[in-house]
């Protein structure tokens, strides 16, 4: 029983920390734990914190906590959760093979995550072409796109809450361009926000509203002020490195 406690609990916990809907991490946790043979389950998830209760048909009850204190949106990964709880629900996988499955998950990280530079710099410039910079610009906004997301991946690696990694990026960025306009002309405030948009809280924002509609106000009203604070942070980043440089 043990095991199957902590098999449904690491799904919900790997859930959380990919960036999931609450709607959807309850789901599958409920789902999980009817699998499991435990005929009662709740479960109360919030973007820092899941609440779980396990009712045996023996009548024992499993209530576990886990505390959520890092998040990193990967739609990849719950993906591939969420198909492994419809097989699992279905009969089609076995819980050892559920568990080995979700243990490599925990583990694996990014794969090739120099397609993910390339692709954000390439981003970045057509933001930048897209609000009306030349082609110098865009190449401009790609090679710094490129840099801060790099930048934002090392800091990642440490305990650094998210506003404070978005302002970092944003400060990078702010810099590298106002060195590079010293050099070659540049449009400054195209190539800065072609750079910046990478560091949008585009997904926040979305997982947000989401939930604000499944009726998760608290996770809805939580995620939109982080995001929130994030569009803030980016924006102070770029002020500060603008207001020393005389931009």
């Amino acid at each position: 029983m043990e095991e199957l406690v902590s098999l449904v609990l690491l799904a919900g916990e790997l859930l959380l920390t990919c960036g999931a809907e609450m709607y959807r991490v309850e789901e599958t946790v409920e789902r999980m734990g009817k699998a499991a043979g435990f005929s009662q389950v709740e479960v109360f998830a919030t973007p820092t914190g899941l609440f779980l209760s396990l009712h045996s048909k023996q009548g024992q009850v499993f209530t576990r906590v886990r505390r959520i204190r890092y998040v990193d949106n990967n739609l990849s990964k719950i993906s591939q959760i969420n198909a492994l709880s419809r097989a699992f629900s279905k009969g089609e996988i076995s819980i050892d093979d559920v568990t080995k499955e979700l243990e490599r998950l925990q583990q694996k990280e990014m794969d090739f995550k120099w397609v993910v530079n390339i692709a954000s710099g390439l981003g970045a410039g057509a933001f930048a072409l897209m609000y009306g910079g030349t082609l110098l610009d865009g190449f401009t906004a790609s090679v710094v796109g490129a840099i801060v997301v790099i930048a934002v991946s090392w800091i990642g690696k440490y305990p650094i809450p998210r506003v404070l990694q978005a302002f970092t990026g944003a400060t990078v960025a702010a810099s590298l361009v106002y060195f590079a306009s010293l050099i070659i002309p540049l449009e400054t405030d195209v190539v800065i926000l072609g750079a910046v948009m990478l560091l949008a809280p585009g997904v926040v924002m979305t997982t947000a509203i989401r939930d604000m509609l499944s009726g998760e106000l608290v996770s809805g009203v939580s995620r939109g002020a982080e995001a929130l604070a994030i569009a803030v942070a980016v924006a102070t980043g770029v002020a500060v490195v603008l207001s020393i440089g005389g931009l």
